[in-house]
């Protein structure tokens, strides 16, 4: 988490700094993103290395993530042509982390 808020943190910075060519400010926009492939990298290793249980009680959770993720964003945009203000597509991944974790507390109590 520190190596992705530093990262962040100088990537804006260079950007907002320093004149540089539209690929390199590509490139550099997208360095943050590095830190977040380690961690789905880990999360998957975790999911496959736990048990049957668990392993279900997080396909639901995901599977609920997904689900609800999709209709938030999906009805937003009929709001955006309401004039409701744009949806930054940033938030979208941070959305669904958020709701997996709520679905894995609801799904979780299921097994209790």
């Amino acid at each position: 988490m520190g190596f992705y808020v530093v990262l962040l943190i100088a990537s804006i910075s260079v950007i907002s700094n320093v004149e540089l060519p539209k690929a390199v400010q590509v490139v550099i926009a997208l360095i943050p993103v590095i830190p977040t492939i380690f961690v789905v990298i880990a999360v998957m290793r975790a999911l496959r290395d736990s048990d049957e249980l668990q392993q279900r009680i997080q396909l639901q959770a995901v599977t609920f993530s997904a689900i609800v993720t999709g209709l938030i964003t999906f009805s937003y945009g009929f709001l955006e042509n309401i004039g409701f203000p744009h949806f930054p597509s940033l938030f979208i991944f941070p959305l669904m982390i958020a709701l997996w974790g709520i679905g894995a507390g609801i799904f979780a109590r299921k097994y209790k």
